[in-house]
């Protein structure tokens, strides 16, 4: 029989030590405050973990040596609520590659590292919506839609977004004038390719603002606002791919690397590694969180008694915990009540939709020799609502990025994975394997999704059928594409992408067959979930107030991808996630101060 132990209490408990508890713990443990930070698996040291062992492609894109193991707990998913969901059982290469962190840092250990800032309209896209086309238009477009506005404009989060940009150091210009920063990225951008460059110009000649692709692999030595001090990327190529690889230079910016060694240093924050959170402690009678309890690596539970509760979590668990807690009021798809699990929408475009592409007669280095998000270029001019909509069908739009690093990961994998064939095996395929390395010519494409609308019929619940391995019910996903997603991909496509690859000489310059919606629906699963969570300016549609605070249980804060009110594909999300971590850190110092519900 487990024991049960009682840790000292903490001013502060921190669930998981990711992007969002780490930046909530260095700012906490900063201003003197005492910090539990609870996460599953190791504290990874990117010199004796990952300096030789990351060059391993099957083990880590097939084997996920580095991952959550799906067999402690996983999450269901289905398209509709008539259907049985199924379990994720494994991360499957290549239907599946995305996989979950595991330890300080989480999966930003290995993500790409790719940035990109929110526009000011995703910030207020309902109420822009609304009064630039009439009340109709959205519902015109998505029936069943959920959308509202985050509970402040873009240019009161923006210090937020400067804050989190300092601590990772994200590398850049800035976003052009169509996203107004405050204050530029802290380091430069990495080397721009030759096909960077050609589209760059091509794009300014045209009009548009073009501006080099924002990236969290640092450029240069640096040290941020904690005094952490930041290497830089070597460009050894084994970053990207298959969603990806660690850094052994520290270079891939996470809270390992970044903020949780500055609340080590202050003395104020207790880590318990390799831990197993499984609930959020209520007092029924004040209904306040008291703390948290979780198992460790020997099955012994643990009370950390907190004042306050920072849910940092991934998403899905971040939902999961609250709702196994009964923190917030599970929504029901049939009424269309309650906030906990409503206005889901993806971070991940559909992996099939209508594209423009072309051949631009430019060379290039496919061997591992790069990073995963550098290189670069992007506009923002046909993204949100930069365009007139009038007519058109869907809103938002997308953010053409062309010219990033072709050996950005070793792509081994991608290139012997499939069935013998000539194509891969024998001293035909050998000879030309200088070819696939240093190709001569590059076939450009761009798939111009506009964003997912959050709909009354995606949601987050429990499973009632599926448990993970204490008993406890799994989070269950229902959801499915819009129309929106497709129809903005074929305008956007042929009206905008098209000529600007014809301006940059692309031969066989095309569109595809156009892809209606309804073509492909959702059969995959990736890190970056968004709006189930939604901080917002009413308790009846969203889970946490302006201060990321609670509307339920008061001394509960929470921040990440899956609180975001609405996102766009202009980015996978940890960037705008990010920014919510200040918030919450500064709300959290409001209420240790004066507890109650702030303002």
């Amino acid at each position: 029989m487990s024991s049960v132990i009682t840790e000292p209490a903490a001013d502060v408990v921190c669930l998981g030590l990711g992007v969002m508890s780490g930046a909530v713990a260095a700012e906490l443990t900063a201003a003197g405050y005492n910090v539990a930070g609870i996460t599953v698996g190791p504290y990874w040291d990117y010199q004796s973990d990952f300096f030789m062992s990351k060059y391993d492609e099957w083990g880590i894109g097939v084997m996920r040596k580095f991952d959550w193991p799906l067999q402690t707990s996983s999450f269901t998913i289905r398209n509709n609520s008539t259907q049985y969901a199924n379990p994720i059982r494994r991360y499957t290469y290549p239907i599946q590659y995305h996989a979950l962190g595991y330890g300080v840092g989480g999966a930003a250990q290995h993500y790409a590292g790719s940035m990109s800032r929110f526009g000011p309209w995703t910030y207020q896209a309902a109420s822009m919506t609304a009064s630039r086309y009439g009340p109709d238009f959205l519902t015109s477009i998505e029936p069943n839609a959920d959308l509202y506005d985050f509970p402040m404009t873009y240019e009161e989060y923006d210090p937020y977004y400067t804050q989190w940009e300092q601590a990772y150091g994200v590398c850049g210009t800035n976003m052009g004038p169509l996203v107004p920063m405050s204050e530029n990225f802290p380091m430069p951008a990495g080397p721009r390719t030759a096909l960077s460059d050609l589209y760059s110009t091509t794009a300014e000649a045209m009009g548009y603002n073009p501006y080099p692709h924002p990236s969290s692999l640092a450029t240069q030595p640096y040290v941020n606002q904690y005094g952490v001090q930041v290497n830089e990327c070597v460009y050894d190529g084994w970053c990207g791919e298959l969603c990806n690889y660690a850094c052994e230079t520290g270079a891939k910016a996470n809270s390992a690397f970044r903020t949780v060694p500055a609340a080590v240093n202050t003395g104020k924050l207790t880590i318990a590694l390799n831990s197993y959170i499984f609930r959020i402690n209520v007092d029924p009678t004040t209904n306040l969180a008291t703390g948290v309890s979780y198992y460790d690596s020997a099955g012994n539970v643990h009370i950390q008694p907190g004042t306050v509760i920072h849910n940092g979590l991934w998403g899905t668990n971040l939902f999961r915990i609250e709702a196994l807690s009964g923190v917030g009021t599970q929504y029901d798809p049939t009424t269309v009540t309650g906030s906990s699990g409503r206005g889901w929408t993806y971070g991940y475009a559909p992996y099939s939709g209508t594209s423009a592409s072309g051949t631009i007669n430019i060379g290039g280095n496919a061997y591992p020799a790069g990073n995963a998000s550098g290189g670069g270029t992007d506009i923002f001019d046909f993204a949100d609502d930069n365009f007139d909509h009038t007519g058109l069908g869907f809103i938002g739009g997308s953010n053409p990025s062309f010219g990033g690093y072709l050996g950005s990961g070793p792509g081994n994998l991608n290139l012997f994975g499939s069935a013998m064939s000539p194509s891969n095996i024998g001293s035909t395929f050998k000879a030309k394997l200088k070819d696939v390395y240093l190709p001569t010519k590059q076939v450009v494409s761009s798939t111009p999704f506009a964003p997912c609308i959050p709909s009354t019929q995606h949601y987050y619940d429990l499973d009632p059928h599926h448990t993970d391995m204490y008993g406890d019910p799994l989070a269950r996903l229902t959801v499915d594409w819009g129309r929106n997603e497709f129809i903005g991909a074929t305008y956007i496509a042929n009206t905008y992408v098209l000529p600007i690859l014809q301006k940059m000489g692309a031969t066989n310059a095309a569109v595809s067959a156009t892809v209606p919606p309804g073509s492909a629906h959702v059969d995959w699963w990736g890190a970056h979930q968004r709006g189930a969570m939604r901080a917002g300016t009413d308790p009846s549609w969203s889970v946490y107030n302006r201060h990321q605070q609670s509307w339920s249980v008061e001394n509960v804060f929470a921040s990440g991808e899956i609180c975001n009110t609405f996102g766009t594909f202009v980015t996978a999300g940890t960037h705008p996630g990010g920014p919510l971590s200040y918030v919450a850190a500064e709300g959290i110092k409001m209420y240790l101060a004066s507890p109650g519900l702030l303002d």
